[in-house]
């Protein structure tokens, strides 16, 4: 009995081997990323989802698999292509049909980012050749009229200039749309979140020392005059232990406070503080760093991530006109033990794309209509730790 048992099991690993294996050879290689025009991959109204390469699951190649509406593997894709890795996407809405996207995952520096066309379905490899060094691109989170990124090192060095004393390093902040660069003193690196741009301000925000619990004790926001580049710092009356800028118009820039205030800062850089969340329980984090937590729909409006341990996600719509307030979405589709990752609105299609997970394995892509925001599609994924991008085809 115990024999037929493993026999059983035995010939239930080679079919799955074989299915496996004629899978990758059922795959349609492509070689160049900014080469494929993705509006002829695949069958119209289907998915595709991004799985980039990843030296970390022994991956060389971005694994793209067609899905339909159901969650049904179609077709899959290899794109081998060198440039290309683990990818984190960034939308601001005075350019809402161009996604900015820079990479993680590798220990090395790039100089160069990616960007993605919504109309034309396209990537385009944006090289940066105007640095001495090779700087690398940390992220490109950013709002205003310019393009703006952090460095990994210092451009004028070409290193982080580690001080083994202090503990303290310099990165820079670089402006693409007039090439100019500033580097970021010892004691004030930038945390991993949007570079604002407010008139010929650039705005970032940063933890400085940490305590020994891992709280920031001297969190500041920098202000860097874009014209004699003189950085001045302001810790907004001590109103909260951390800073994180999350937006920014022609007119205003938004910093919210680890303790759910914001900050609105004018072109004088003179500031006035609001609660938009007060009328909420209080919240553990009031802004969400490690995941996409913010999503610009409009020029006035943000889909918004908060969580609380014990109430958990709360999402809802953060208006920025006028008197800045939240309202909590009520919708059907959530669910506060699931954790959600805002994508991108894609405004040809009129959706916006969201990635739903439990970290166990559990998880959706939500397709919701940008008009109404109800949900028009809930697709299983698999893997979705290693899902960075999706587009309807």
């Amino acid at each position: 009995m115990k024999k037929n048992v493993l026999f059983i099991m035995a010939f239930i690993i080679i079919l799955l081997s074989l299915s496996a294996c004629n899978k990758e050879k059922d795959r349609i290689i492509m070689t160049n990323m900014e080469e494929i025009d993705f509006s002829k991959v695949g069958k119209k109204d289907n998915f595709l989802l991004f799985y980039p390469a990843d030296i970390r699951t022994s991956q060389d190649y971005t694994l793209v698999k067609e899905v339909s509406k159901t969650g049904e593997i179609i077709q899959e894709y290899e794109i081998r292509d060198k440039a290309f890795r683990r990818m984190a996407i960034h939308q601001k809405p005075n350019n809402i049909n161009e996604l900015y996207i820079s990479f993680f995952g590798e220990a090395v520096i790039q100089n160069w980012y990616y960007t993605y066309d919504i109309a034309d379905r396209k990537f385009k490899k944006v090289d940066l050749d105007y640095f001495k060094y090779d700087v690398g691109v940390d992220h490109i989170m950013h709002y205003g009229p310019d393009v703006l990124f952090q460095n990994l090192v210092s451009h004028k060095t070409g290193d982080q200039n580690y001080d083994n004393n202090t503990g303290n390093f310099n990165m820079s902040i670089s402006n693409f749309t007039t090439k100019k660069s500033y580097e970021t003193e010892y004691g004030y690196a930038p945390n991993w979140s949007p570079i604002l741009k407010l008139d010929e301000t650039i705005i970032y925000s940063g933890s400085g020392q940490v305590n020994e619990d891992g709280i920031p004790e001297n969190a500041f926001v920098a202000l860097i005059n874009s014209n004699n580049e003189k950085i001045e710092y302001t810790n907004l009356d001590k109103q909260a232990t951390s800073f994180y800028p999350i937006y920014a118009t022609e007119e205003k820039a938004y910093i919210v406070g680890a303790e759910g205030k914001l900050f609105v800062l004018d072109k004088n850089l003179n500031y006035e503080t609001y609660e938009p969340f007060k009328h909420l329980s209080k919240k553990d984090f009031y802004y969400r760093d490690n995941i996409t937590g913010i999503l610009l729909l409009d020029k006035h409006t943000a889909l918004y991530n908060l969580y609380d341990e014990k109430d958990g996600v709360t999402l809802g719509l953060l208006t920025f006109k006028n008197t800045p307030s939240f309202s909590v979405l009520n919708k059907d589709y959530i669910n506060k033990e699931m954790d959600y990752e805002m994508l991108y609105q894609d405004i040809q299609k009129k959706e916006i794309y969201l990635m739903e997970t439990d970290y166990d394995g559990n998880a959706h892509l939500l397709v919701l209509d940008n008009q109404n925001l109800n949900l028009k599609y809930k697709i299983p994924v698999k893997q979705d730790h290693l899902l960075d991008f999706v587009l309807k085809i």
